[in-house]
């Protein structure tokens, strides 16, 4: 074992690298052999062990490497440290990192920790000869690799042990969270992220899976932020069989699919544009002729004196069934064509103006607040004012059916980054987050009555006039709808 003098022990930022050890398991033995091997010593004389805690419950003996049974042994951390304050790297040597904690509360700031997970990679590879130890370069290379595959990644990495304690864990997720790795290693991983959907006792946990089977678990949950917009976070994991015995580990692999689940959404969506297309013109045909012959002799009834109030009712039902499929018909028609814009330069504040005063009416009957707030100097916009205008009494619709009474609907109007942006936001009950991907799509609705186009309309014309549309809700929260609409230029107005 490479011993040093008592003096560099005590001198931080002396030449030396210095290990202090706590613990006791494969780990231990592993990192002895690797120390005391020649071509290791040469490559890196450097590297010695300053001190050794042993586990306070004793162990075996004979397990304990005969040059760590002298002055290198000492009772408890504090002590270690005491006596070493010139400690490079602490390693907690236990299976579990049960000495983790104590080891954050009395290391020196320039102390980095580490759990024992790291150190048998290393020294598997080490012993196995996968690392050509000889001058170093090897190694620096494959931590390089290690760097660049892991560490680089944008993808939160974790491993944990069969008790959900986190062993080890990548920069981008120690980072995205503003903590400190050693402040994770150590902890539950629940501790990480209380917040998350798969520590949700309802929900599957691919830990979990991973754990009972022994086979790769993978899920994708859905989690609402702060601002109430929903990402997507696809999870993997994947059972380690330890080489030197341990119990068996876990890697953790959480990405965020956001942007990839949307434009899958976005595919599905133009599918279902492309049946739709096929659908109406198959309807134009085939159902108007005949809907429009049941309404005219409905109508024709319902002119008829002679007939009592009991049929002159079911010929009423008749006719404004009739009446109500053709309102369902031609929005269908009118979604599936492409829209009518003829594009011009206006003031998106005067479209909004102009809806608010249009339903104010209706939501002051029913007890409800309409707001609007427009930021000063906004640019104007290019596009078709009615069909915005239309898009916005949609929105104010539903925001106003939302609600009861007391309830509040605001429409804001900003400007960022070169855009003007419209936000619908009302009181209600909010939107579940699985339901998040559904309110655009053609068909789906809620209401009694209801076709489902609403909302999928409005994309498809802020869409067309080059804009983006947004959904933010939590339930209980109530919901935004944000229109992202490109500011005209000022080569557009002529000028």
């Amino acid at each position: 074992m490479p011993l040093q003098s008592l003096q560099d022990y005590n001198t931080p930022g002396n030449k030396r690298f210095l290990l202090g050890l706590v613990g006791q398991g494969p780990a231990l033995g592993a990192i002895v052999r690797v120390l005391e091997r020649e071509d290791f010593v040469k490559a890196f004389p450097r590297v010695k062990v300053a001190g050794w805690v042993p586990p306070a419950s004793g162990g075996d003996d004979a397990a304990v490497p005969a040059a760590l049974q002298s002055q290198h042994t000492f009772a408890d951390v504090q002590s270690m440290f005491a006596a070493r304050p010139g400690i490079d790297l602490a390693l907690d040597l236990s299976p579990d990192a049960r000495h983790m904690a104590e080891l954050r509360r009395h290391a020196p700031p320039q102390t980095t920790l580490a759990a024992a997970s790291s150190i048998l990679r290393f020294c598997q590879a080490a012993e196995d000869g996968k690392l050509a130890i000889g001058g170093g370069e090897s190694l620096r290379k494959a931590h390089s690799l290690f760097a660049l595959l892991v560490d680089q990644m944008d993808d939160d990495v974790l491993i944990m042990d069969r008790n959900g304690v986190i062993l080890d864990i990548n920069r981008h997720a120690a980072e995205s969270r503003g903590v400190p790795r050693s402040s994770v290693i150590g902890r539950h991983c629940r501790e990480l992220d209380a917040s998350f959907p798969c520590c949700d006792e309802e929900q599957s946990c691919p830990y979990n899976e991973a754990r009972e089977t022994g086979k790769k678990a993978d899920h994708i949950f859905t989690q609402v932020m702060p601002n109430g917009k929903v990402r997507y976070l696809h999870t993997f994991c994947f059972p380690l069989a330890d080489p030197f015995g341990d119990p068996m580990q876990f890697l953790f692999i959480r990405r965020d699919v956001t942007d990839q689940q949307h434009l899958e959404q976005r595919l599905q969506q133009n599918e279902k544009m492309a049946a739709i297309g096929e659908l109406s013109t198959y309807m134009a045909h085939e159902i108007r002729n005949p809907l429009f012959s049941i309404g005219g002799f409905a109508n024709a009834l319902l002119r008829n004196t002679s007939l009592d109030e009991n049929a002159r009712e079911k010929a009423r039902i008749i006719f404004d069934e009739a009446r109500r499929l053709d309102v369902i018909l031609t929005s269908i028609l009118n979604f599936a064509r492409p829209t009518e814009q003829t594009m011009g330069i206006f003031e998106p504040e005067t479209v909004a103006r102009q809806t608010m005063d249009l339903m104010t009416l209706g939501g002051e009957e029913r007890g409800i607040h309409a707001h609007t707030i427009i930021a000063p100097n906004l640019p104007k916009v290019r596009g078709n004012a009615e069909n915005l205008k239309q898009c916005l009494i949609n929105l104010v619709k539903n925001s106003m059916e939302a609600v009861n009474a007391g309830g509040h609907v605001t429409m804001r109007l900003a400007r960022s980054n070169g855009q003007v942006v419209i936000d619908v936001e009302d009181t209600g009950p909010g939107i579940p987050p699985e339901l998040h991907d559904q309110v655009f799509s053609p068909f789906y609705t809620t209401k009694k009555g209801g076709a489902g186009l609403g909302l999928a309309m409005t994309r498809k014309v802020i869409e067309e006039m080059g804009g983006k549309v947004l959904l933010s809700s939590q339930q209980g929260q109530g919901t935004r709808v944000t229109l992202m609409l490109p500011a005209a230029l000022n080569i557009d107005e002529g000028n």
